[in-house]
């Protein structure tokens, strides 16, 4: 049989020889091994499994599965054989296998189970997701865990804790399961929320929060969890009233990764934040932020001049860092200096000398930016303008010559200004000093796999002016296996640019509400966040649902 099949698949007497020795040295699949060595596609093996023992080749798909049924097969037996229940029919149980010729495991599987079976072949993929679906991430590992005596860890010491949790390898594989599946499915954001009757587990991907599925008892688990990620994070693991912020490196893949963790006390335990970032990301340039033809052109010109304050404003989590470092990188050169303080540094840019704020020792923004100027720089860039102090020493140092880059906290680019002259900066300094304010989004783009037109709304058009609504079709995603059925894979900004013109500061030194400024920019030209917007959707880049989710009603 096994032969005939190696003729089959063109496989050389000394491949298949290779393939068995590594078969009984590491106890792996052969049809793993021979897909993973390249010698022939899973696809084309399946293929042929299936017509040499005659059984089905299935693409998996959750309405094939029985979840009450899955439910009653523990989840150390699933994933020890790698195959997924599916149903029962006339007395066999029906299941996914990717190796038909693992005999003895399938004879171990009958025996189990007390059950004789009827096997279908599907892809490892399909097997392992429908595995993390049905019985949730790391539902081996809590079952392994729940047969262990695991103390309740807020019950015991710190030093106990410590002890425990430093050496329990459990703890350790469940979270690095769960770091390995944020980080495949390109979460920027881990969170365990801790709630009176579950933990519940979510990634933020593409700015949107997604419920990660997982099994009822990892609530029993949720103190050792924390004290785990504190050992990691090195926080005082004791302590459980007070909130606390720490970081760790961890390595996956070959690729370095820097965790910023955030613990908070509530009533049901300690939630943990978590956000990822990659150390080796790349700067995107300029033009891949998705700034316009016109607003790279505007940006362009700005960052040429010698001094000035350039302010990124917009939310948490809107790209404001991203559009700053492209900046920067877009300047860099050996002819100038440029130093940054940041809060946390996020990414390593060659070439650039940068620091980190340390609240413990008084290192802050503002202190930082005194001693940054005794080193001759002739670009700055401060990660966030927090308080007066702060913004006063930004706006004297553009005003000595100095080009600033920092970001603001504000709805839009107007409002940039109103935040100054709140924090007590005098206008005159403010319209002297600041020469472009940019408000940014981030907006899901259309997944180019699933991507196709369909007619537009017209209530939804209504809301970006009179003018579009004759607008007959836009596009969308549909949703397939390579944006996770939503839709959407990956995101890029709109910008709303506003030049500070010499209208633009006369207003300023009135001090006139933020509405007029904002008016006066768009007589002048400025495009507001929603206009930018429907460039995309005219592009059939991103839909009108995804802009009117991120914007709010004009003025």
């Amino acid at each position: 049989m096994a032969q005939t099949l190696a003729q089959k698949l063109a496989i050389t007497e000394s491949q298949w020889q290779d393939c068995l020795l590594e078969h009984e040295k590491t106890g792996l699949s052969l049809v793993r091994i021979i897909v993973l060595r390249g010698i022939v596609s899973e696809e084309e093996l399946l293929q042929t499994l299936s017509q040499q023992f005659n059984i089905p080749l299935i693409r998996l798909k959750p309405e094939d599965i029985d979840s009450e049924l899955a439910k009653k097969i523990p989840a150390k037996l699933v994933t020890h054989y790698n195959f997924m229940p599916l149903r029962m029919k006339d007395k066999l149980l029906q299941v996914a296998i990717n190796d038909p010729m693992e005999i003895l495991a399938l004879d171990e599987i009958k025996l189990f189970l007390k059950q004789d079976l009827e096997l279908f072949l599907a892809n490892q993929k399909d097997i392992l997701e429908s595995i993390k679906n049905f019985y949730g991430l790391g539902a081996e590992t809590l079952e392994a865990m729940s047969g262990q005596s695991i103390p309740d860890l807020a019950m015991v010491s710190g030093k106990q804790d410590i002890k425990d949790e430093a050496i329990d390898p459990s703890v350790i594989k469940f979270l690095n399961q769960v770091f390995s599946d944020a980080i495949k499915q390109r979460a920027t954001d881990i969170h365990f929320e801790p709630f009176e009757d579950q933990l519940r587990v979510r990634y933020r991907i593409d700015g949107i929060l997604y419920e990660v599925a997982l099994p009822p008892s990892i609530k029993n688990f949720q103190s050792s969890i924390a004290s785990r990620i504190k050992v990691m994070a090195n926080l005082d693991i004791a302590e459980k009233r007070r909130p606390q912020d720490g970081r760790v490196e961890i390595k996956m893949d070959e690729e370095v990764f820097d965790l910023r963790v955030s613990i908070m006390p509530t009533p049901f335990g300690e939630s943990i934040g978590i956000r990822l970032l990659p150390r080796s990301s790349p700067v995107i340039g300029l033009a891949g932020i998705g700034l316009p033809a016109d607003g790279l052109k505007i940006l362009e010109e700005t960052i040429a001049k010698p001094y000035g304050i350039i302010l990124v404003t917009g939310p948490t989590g809107s790209g404001k860092t991203t559009t700053l470092y492209s900046c920067l990188n877009k300047i860099n050169s050996a002819e100038r200096k440029i130093l940054t303080i940041e809060d946390p540094i996020e990414y390593q840019l060659k070439g650039i000398t940068q620091m980190q704020v340390e609240p413990k020792i008084d290192f802050t923004f503002a202190n930082a930016l005194r001693s940054m100027l005794r080193h001759d720089p002739d670009v700055m860039m401060v990660g966030e303008i927090r308080d007066t102090e702060t913004a006063e020493l930004a706006v004297r140092t553009s005003l000595t010559g100095h080009l600033v880059f920092s970001t603001l906290h504000t709805n839009d680019a107007a409002g940039g200004v109103t935040r100054l002259l709140d924090m007590g900066i005098d206008s005159f300094l403010v319209s002297s000093s600041v020469i472009l304010i940019i408000a940014q989004r981030l907006v899901r783009m259309i997944c180019p796999k699933c991507k196709e037109k369909i007619p537009a709304n017209p209530e939804l058009l209504k809301q970006f002016g009179a003018d579009k609504i004759s607008t007959a079709a836009v596009f969308h995603g549909k949703g397939c296996e390579s944006c996770r059925f939503t839709g959407y894979q990956g995101r890029s900004g709109i910008f709303e640019m506003m030049v500070i013109t010499d209208e633009i500061r006369d207003l300023i030194l009135k001090k006139v509400p933020s509405h007029q400024i904002k008016q006066k920019a768009v007589s002048q030209g400025m495009k507001v966040l929603r206009e930018s917007g429907w460039d995309k959707i005219k592009l059939g880049q991103t839909t009108i649902e995804e802009v009117l989710r991120v914007t709010q009603e004009e003025i």
